[in-house]
């Protein structure tokens, strides 16, 4: 998301869905349903926050050498003070 910039979201939301409402560019080719990796963000801080990931997010990355602050925007819940950057 925009560097230094808070953006609205409802509790329960995921980042893909704050970004979608809130018209930032965030590629998500399969939907948000987790399958396709388009939507990975690197969270920039509040990492002992992070909601975990969901059984969808541990198969697709399975392999794929995710980072621990690398996650799929549309598995990840968004929480007051995250901060994200898409890669």
């Amino acid at each position: 998301m925009p560097q230094d910039s808070s953006v609205p979201f409802e509790e329960g939301d995921t980042v893909l869905e704050v970004a979608l409402k809130n018209k930032l560019p965030l590629a998500h080719s399969c939907g948000g349903m987790g399958s396709c990796t388009t939507c990975r963000v690197i969270v920039e801080n509040s990492v002992e926050k992070l909601s975990p990931r969901t059984e969808v997010e541990i198969e697709i990355i399975e392999g794929r050498g995710f980072l621990e602050t690398e996650r799929l925007a549309c598995q990840l819940l968004a929480t007051p003070g995250l901060t994200v950057r898409i890669p």
